[in-house]
């Protein structure tokens, strides 16, 4: 898609929004003021709303993999491609999932290492979670609500010490991805960064499925 993209002089975005929020780049800036990492807990698990019907007998969208779809593809990546912008490419994937009786996943865990930490991945679209995602260093950690919209960041030091990162963002938070999305047209321009992170997470989410026993039917 790039490719054809770059033939043809024009512009390909992926609509993934949490890279651009303010708050994000606010976590993104204190990683180095937490010391070195050790741990990350990224987790994204909402009941769908749409499971009932899934579980009634019908065939909805969210869980029917003619669509691509199910918990790592959807909500997962969210948890996915954050971390990938935070940490990049891991030296190690290994994944594990409960597939529905449609053929994708419900639920799911990842766990991405890297040089001296690792990071774990939760995602649910038959269960609900309400605590935050982490990144642990030496020194502090950052918490961050709903890593999907970064709602609030939090710097936690020892002795509890809790400072607020957050700034104000724009209620509709796809707000910000829509001016980069701008940005690129005005300049006819790829982004090149954020096609490496897509062509990543791609990558990393053909090795999840791979691990997990998720086939699509396009996949033959």
């Amino acid at each position: 898609m790039y490719k054809t993209a770059q033939e043809n002089n024009v512009v390909l975005f992926e609509a993934f929004m949490t890279p651009y929020l303010p708050n994000f780049a606010i976590l993104k800036d204190n990683l180095k003021n937490i010391g070195t990492i050790r741990k990350a807990f990224i987790s994204y698990c909402q009941y769908s709303s749409r499971y009932p019907k899934y579980l009634n007998g019908e065939n909805p969208n969210t869980f029917n993999p003619k669509f691509a779809n199910g918990s790592a593809m959807d909500i997962g990546y969210y948890c996915l491609g954050a971390t990938l912008e935070l940490f990049g490419k891991p030296t190690s994937i290994n994944a594990t999932a409960h597939l529905l009786d449609s053929g994708v996943d419900g639920h799911g865990s990842v766990i991405l290492t890297y040089d001296g930490f690792d990071v774990v991945v939760l995602h649910s679209k038959t269960s609900d979670s309400f605590i935050p995602s982490e990144i642990q260093g030496e020194k502090a950690c950052l918490q961050i609500d709903m890593i999907s919209v970064c709602n609030n960041v939090r710097k936690v030091e020892r002795k509890e010490k809790v400072t607020n990162l957050s700034v104000p963002q724009e209620d509709n938070r796809m707000y910000y991805e829509a001016i980069a999305f701008a940005k690129q047209v005005s300049q006819n321009k790829i982004d090149e960064k954020a096609k490496t992170r897509s062509l990543l997470v791609a990558k990393v989410l053909t090795e999840i499925r791979r691990q997990t026993g998720v086939v699509y039917p396009d996949d033959a």
